[in-house]
């Protein structure tokens, strides 16, 4: 199972980000010169209960970070609404990735996607995420 790829590939398929400008989708970067939505896994999959028949309830965590070329106030309050609603449709349970070998469960928030840095080139952003799923023993 790859959750990275699995979760990149929902993520080329958000109506969002092409209406957006968003030209890349891409895994642990952003291009700079680009408004661009990347993901990174944080931590690998984690054991959040096992069952007597052998099962578990997994758990992969991934951060969701967004470059935007945008300096200005109006700018980032937009980028910062994006990322949001972004957000938001990736934990819509209409748009849960088909894994095979497990059941998805749900992607849900681990905090608010917040701006993390900024310079002359843009500003980034960046949310916690968590892929739940369950596995058969």
């Amino acid at each position: 199972m790859d959750f990275t790829e699995t979760i990149l590939r929902g993520l080329k398929g958000c109506p969002l980000l092409k209406k957006h400008g968003v030209t890349a989708v891409g895994f642990a970067g952003m291009d700079a010169k680009k408004r661009s939505v990347s993901i990174l896994n944080t931590k690998g999959e984690l054991i959040i209960e096992e069952h007597v028949d052998g099962g578990r309830d997994m758990q992969y965590p991934f951060v969701l970070l967004y470059r935007s070329l945008d300096t200005d106030t109006a700018g980032k309050l937009a980028a910062q609404r994006l990322i949001d609603e972004v957000a938001d449709w990736l934990t819509a349970p209409e748009n849960l990735p088909s894994v095979q070998g497990c059941d998805v469960q749900r992607i849900t928030r681990a905090d608010p996607c917040t701006l993390i840095s900024e310079d002359e080139t843009g500003a980034d952003f960046q949310g916690s995420f968590a892929l739940e799923y369950y596995k058969e023993g």
